[in-house]
């Protein structure tokens, strides 16, 4: 037969109690406590994680600011180095430039667009360089019609017809082949004089139309190469043209100025009120 189990008195009852409660707040306290070392670690590993990425972000800082240094460094020394350039490039256009006036000739500079071959020549030939796209379509056109000339000398195995096409279009330079064909166009010998180096002559013709002349700067652009005596004129006739435009420009001022007193005189108010008291004087008569 089973046992039967004794009932509990009122202070088993509640010495049962006290013990459950305290047992509660034991439990209590440990889910506590546990909880703050929870929360206490998870602080110190958000803080780890915040120091880690200021680490990280004064490290792409420094390193940010570091490029940046290398970058205006860079930009500083690309600076110095293309002043220094041009500074060279100066020094050695006045040196190139004293040299033929040591042999009576200066450098009438065209503009360097592409077309400064066919340019040059236009100078050479017509005075200016106006006429440049004419003597491009000569020189291709002279250059088609003698294929077996000019199709073996053309480089980089390029096609004669693309050759010929690519050189039609404007801005495109001129070289070797083109001064050889304008040379028999025009029958003309050519003298191209470039600094510390022997002069290039194309010499076709014993007794030529026109010898031509002209400067190569750094192997990209030509200039016309004219008489010293030239320049001088050319100087004399600016300066009579600037004379003349200064003449001009005062005349005009003068004039101006003398349009504007008229225009006063005849707006002067006191006049206005003699015309009225006449006007009003001969109504009352």
């Amino acid at each position: 037969m089973p046992r039967r189990q004794k009932k509990q008195t009122k202070k088993q009852k509640e010495k049962q109690n006290k013990l459950n409660e305290k047992a509660k707040k034991h439990l209590e306290k440990r889910w506590n406590k546990k909880n703050e070392i929870k929360e206490e670690d998870q602080q110190n590993e958000n803080k780890n994680d915040k120091n880690d990425k200021n680490d990280n972000n004064n490290k792409n800082n420094k390193k940010d600011f570091k490029n940046y240094k290398n970058k205006k460094k860079d930009k500083n020394e690309n600076r110095k180095k293309r002043k220094k350039e041009r500074k060279q490039k100066e020094d050695m256009d006045e040196k190139f430039k004293k040299s033929l006036e040591e042999i009576g000739y200066f450098i009438r500079e065209v503009e360097g667009d592409g077309n400064c071959l066919f340019r040059s020549v236009s100078e050479q030939v017509e005075g200016n360089e106006n006429s440049h796209i004419e003597y491009r379509e000569k020189c291709v056109n002279y250059m088609k019609e003698h294929k077996e000339i000019f199709e073996p000398f053309i480089e980089d195995d390029e096609p004669f017809d693309d050759y010929i096409k690519r050189m039609s279009k404007d801005r495109e330079w001129g070289g070797n082949l083109e001064i050889y064909a304008l040379s028999m166009l025009l029958e003309a010998n050519f003298y191209i004089y470039i600094y510390e180096q022997p002069m290039y002559v194309v010499k076709n013709f014993e007794k030529p139309k026109k010898n031509i002349k002209l400067t190569y700067h750094e192997g990209k652009h030509y200039n016309s190469l004219r008489k010293l005596e030239e320049k001088n004129k050319d100087d004399k006739e600016k300066e009579e043209k600037k004379k003349k435009e200064r003449e001009n420009e005062d005349k005009e001022e003068s004039e101006g100025e003398e349009e504007e007193d008229e225009k006063e005189e005849s707006e002067d108010p006191e006049d206005d009120i003699k015309d009225l008291i006449s006007k009003v004087s001969t109504l009352n008569i």
